[in-house]
């Protein structure tokens, strides 16, 4: 997808360092137990239950040196302001028509050598029990993998976790994912919901 701020010369071994002397200071650690970052590959990230968590989340990024995309409304992509989105790894997305989104979205991935796609699938910082699975249709339409990232403030570490390749059942790789993540703690812990830990006013 170009040049970013995620691997612009000087710059980004800058933020990089910046960002590992912060998680130092405030004693988070950033873990990557990925065999490989993959060049290709949806990634998602939660708890999402505040902007800290994602603030927390950008400061890992930046120091396990990971170049990551994200979706924004394609609207907003006006001059100059769609140069600067552009920097900061944003791929422009008509959000008016969900199933055109899927497949415009995977054809990104067709027509670029590297595009790691964030996605939070809770798809918003509040309580949602049923979360999106966009993500996932994403993913197996572009035949990429999807690769778990956490964020988890009870114990101070955030990072990468593992590939998974969709096996083209949803229900199981959902239940899988809700798994994973019930055990991790978000900035808001209130905010965190899913099928094992339903909302407060689902219940």
């Amino acid at each position: 997808m170009g040049m970013t701020i995620f691997n612009t010369p000087i710059l980004s071994p800058i933020l990089r360092l910046l960002s590992i002397i912060i998680l130092k200071l405030i004693g988070w650690r950033a873990i990557n137990n990925l065999p490989h970052v993959p060049r290709k590959a949806v990634m998602i990230a939660a708890p999402h239950t505040s902007n800290w968590d994602f603030a927390l989340f950008l400061l890992i990024v930046f120091a396990l040196k990971v170049n990551l995309n994200v979706l924004i409304k394609h609207t907003i992509f006006i001059f100059p302001i769609g140069i600067f989105l552009r920097y900061c790894g944003a791929i422009p997305v008509d959000r008016r028509a969900a199933g055109a989104r899927v497949t415009n979205t995977a054809k990104k991935f067709q027509e670029n050598d590297d595009v790691l796609l964030l996605i939070t699938p809770e798809g918003t910082r509040s309580a949602r029990t049923e979360w999106k699975t966009g993500f996932y249709r994403i993913a197996e339409a572009a035949g990429v993998p999807i690769v778990i990232a956490y964020v988890d403030v009870k114990k101070k570490c955030a990072g990468l976790e593992y590939m998974m390749t969709p096996s083209g059942d949803v229900e199981a790789d959902m239940a899988e994912i809700y798994a994973f993540y019930d055990d991790k703690n978000g900035v808001v812990a209130k905010n965190y919901a899913s099928p094992n830990r339903p909302a407060p006013d689902e219940q």
